[in-house]
């Protein structure tokens, strides 16, 4: 916009130039008709007929006229000259400036460029040293992994053989139930009859010694009872199914373990809350 109202503003000067240069001429001509009016007039003398002299002024008053109207054009013309040329002043001013803000946008733009390569660069080395970082990373989780998969073997291993030993050691110290002899009182002699089967006594478990920890008959697994307190198989699952108790006399208020049982065992067990 700024270089297209130039171009108008140069345009409207010349045309201006060309408009007060034909005013002046045509002021130039209607002054010459006047002056050679009057020199007809005085050279004619008396000899001038009324009816010339009267045109001749009707001619002169014309000239005036048309003096005036020029005279007034020119004044116009001048004003609109000066107003083209202010404002031709200011389109100068408005293309300098512009043409200033677009070199600064045009250096701003390539410190912008300036710097994003620099930060390109950064961001590539950046990531560079995060990918050697994580391969390293990567190398010692493998590292670790293997260490932990031959730990967890380890710890199995021992495990099997801590429960192969406790195993072990508990049929070592488990005593073999004898069966009590019992005593049978002298009868006439009857009829025989058929013997009914002898009751079998309930396993006793081993005898407590006083350093073992008590077990804890809500919490402890079925493995557990036979293991630390000698019971059978049948005995740990009827007192783990039995569950909870409040007090470990319910074993035998519940009939899970005989009185026998109980009275062996009692001093190694405990009934604390799951």
């Amino acid at each position: 916009m700024v270089f297209g109202g130039r171009t108008d503003a140069v345009l409207m000067l010349r045309r201006t130039d060309e408009n007060i240069g034909r005013v002046r001429v045509r002021q130039y001509g209607l002054w010459g008709a006047s002056l050679l009016c009057m020199t007809g007039l005085f050279l004619g003398g008396c000899v001038v007929s009324k009816g010339k002299y009267e045109t001749a002024v009707a001619d002169m008053e014309t000239a005036k006229m048309e003096l005036e109207k020029s005279r007034s054009q020119s004044e116009s013309l001048k004003q609109e000259n000066e107003q083209l040329r202010a404002d031709h002043e200011q389109a100068a001013f408005d293309l300098e400036m512009l043409s200033a803000e677009i070199q600064q946008i045009k250096e701003g733009q390539k410190s912008e460029r300036d710097l994003l390569a620099t930060r390109e660069a950064e961001l590539q080395r950046d990531r560079a040293a995060m990918v050697g970082k994580l391969q390293e990373i990567q190398h010692v989780y493998q590292g670790v992994k293997s260490q932990n998969r031959a730990l967890r073997e380890t710890v199995r291993r021992y495990q099997k053989e801590l429960e192969e030993a406790r195993k072990a050691k508990v049929k070592r110290r488990t005593p073999k139930i004898v069966k009590p002899k019992e005593r049978v009182p002298e009868a006439p002699p009857v009829v025989a009859k058929k013997s009914s089967p002898k009751p079998v006594p309930p396993p006793v478990a081993v005898p407590f010694n006083g350093t073992a920890t008590p077990v804890n008959i809500n919490t402890s697994s079925a493995n557990d009872l036979v293991l630390f307190l000698g019971l059978t198989k049948e005995l740990a699952d009827q007192v783990v199914s039995n569950r909870p108790y409040r007090l470990r006399g319910e074993l035998v208020s519940k009939q899970v373990v005989p009185k026998a049982t109980f009275d062996v065992i009692k001093d190694r067990i405990t009934a604390a809350p799951q």
